[in-house]
C-alpha cells in the first residue's frame, strides 16, 4: 500500500502535485506514491482515498494561494463544507498519531492560521511548514523526500524490532505512532520535544529573502571531516558542498525558511544525538549550509562542538 499520500486541490496546485506524485515515483516506486488521478475507472474514490489514508506514513499537503479560498457555486468557501474532499483528508491524517502530516507551501503560499481553518483541522496551523518552488524544484524535492524516509524510518525500524504476535495488533499502530511522533516533534518544536539548553540570542529568523544564488566549486577535504569552500564568491551557496553534506541525512538542512528558533536547535540536537559522525564539524557544516540558504539572521552564531542538549 502506498506510504506517502499527495493531498492537494485540483483547482490550486493540481501542477505541482502531478509533478511531485511523478518524481516520488521514481524516487520510491509508484505503488508506495497515492496520487488521485492514478485511480482507474471503476474504483470506489472514497473508499480508496480512506484506505490509503489509513495505510500511508506521511501526508503531504500542498498549500497553494488558493487552497483556502476556493469557493462553492453558492459563494462559500470549499474548505468550510462538511463534505469537502481535501478536509476529510487531512483530518483523517490528523486523527491518526502514527502518521506525519505536512503542509508544504507551494510557490509562496503562506500558512493558514488556526482560526482560518474548521476546527477539526485547526491543529494543521501548528506544524512546522516546507517550502516548495518550481525555482527550486529539485533541491526542494529532494529534502522533501528525505524528510518522508525520515519518518518512514522512525516506525519500520520499530515494527522490525517487535515480535511477529505483535505486529498485527494494534500495539504495533500504538508504538508505531509514538516513534513517529518522536520524529514530529524534533522537526515541528511542539511541547513534546527536548530543550536544548541555548541562550536566546543565537538565532534570529531571517527578515530579508534567503539566498538562493548557487554555485558549483571545487570542494576541498580537510582531516577533521570537513569539506569547503561553503559559500562562493558573493556570499552564493556552493552546491557541491550541499550535495556532500546532503549524505548523512541531517535534520538540520531539511528546515525552511520559516523555521523557529527552538526548531532550529531541536533539530541541531537531534543530528549530535543520532551520531551520524565521529566529529561534530560535520554537523556544523550542515547548520552553517541551512542558515546560509534560509537567510538565517545569527547574532551569536551557535558552536556546535561547545551546545549542550
Amino acid at each position: 500500500m502506498p506510504g506517502i499520500f499527495i493531498s492537494y486541490r485540483r483547482e490550486d496546485t493540481s501542477g505541482e502535485a502531478g509533478r511531485l506524485a511523478a518524481d516520488f515515483g521514481e524516487r520510491f516506486g509508484r505503488s508506495n506514491v497515492f496520487f488521485d488521478i492514478d485511480m482507474g475507472a471503476g474504483i470506489d474514490f472514497e473508499e480508496r482515498i480512506h484506505r490509503a489514508l489509513e495505510t500511508c506514513h506521511v501526508t503531504l499537503v500542498l498549500i497553494g494561494n488558493r487552497w483556502l479560498t476556493v469557493a462553492l457555486p453558492d459563494g462559500k468557501r470549499r474548505i468550510d463544507h462538511e463534505g469537502d474532499y481535501v478536509r476529510r483528508e487531512i483530518a483523517q491524517a490528523l486523527g491518526r498519531p502514527d502518521v506525519a502530516v505536512v503542509p508544504v507551501l507551494v510557490e509562496g503560499a503562506r500558512m493558514p492560521s488556526a482560526d482560518e481553518l474548521p476546527a477539526e483541522i485547526s491543529s494543521l496551523a501548528k506544524i512546522n511548514a516546507f517550502e516548495l518552488s518550481n525555482r527550486r524544484w529539485e533541491y526542494d524535492t529532494g529534502q522533501l523526500a528525505r524528510l518522508a524516509q525520515r519518518y518512514e524510518r522512525g516506525w519500520r525500524r520499530l515494527l522490525a524490532w517487535l515480535p511477529t504476535w505483535a505486529k498485527r495488533g494494534s500495539l504495533a499502530f500504538a508504538l508505531a505512532g509514538a516513534a513517529t511522533a518522536a520524529v514530529i516533534a524534533a522537526t515541528s518544536g511542539s511541547a513534546g520535544a527536548p530543550h536544548p539548553q541555548a541562550r536566546r540570542e543565537v538565532l534570529v529568523p531571517a527578515t530579508v529573502p534567503p539566498v538562493v544564488d548557487e554555485c558549483s566549486s571545487q570542494l576541498r577535504f580537510a582531516v577533521d571531516g570537513t569539506a569547503g569552500p561553503l559559500k562562493c564568491p558573493g556570499g552564493r551557496l556552493n552546491t557541491l558542498a550541499w550535495q556532500y553534506y546532503a549524505k548523512f541525512n541531517l535534520l538540520i538542512m531539511s528546515l525552511g525558511r520559516s523555521t523557529t528558533p527552538g526548531q532550529v536547535m531541536n533539530a541541531l540536537c537531534s543530528d549530535l544525538r543520532s551520531n551520524k559522525s565521529t566529529t561534530r564539524p560535520i554537523e556544523q557544516a550542515g547548520y552553517e549550509l541551512a542558515a546560509l540558504y534560509n537567510g538565517w539572521r545569527f547574532t551569536l552564531p551557535p558552536d556546535v562542538a561547545t551546545l549542550r542538549c
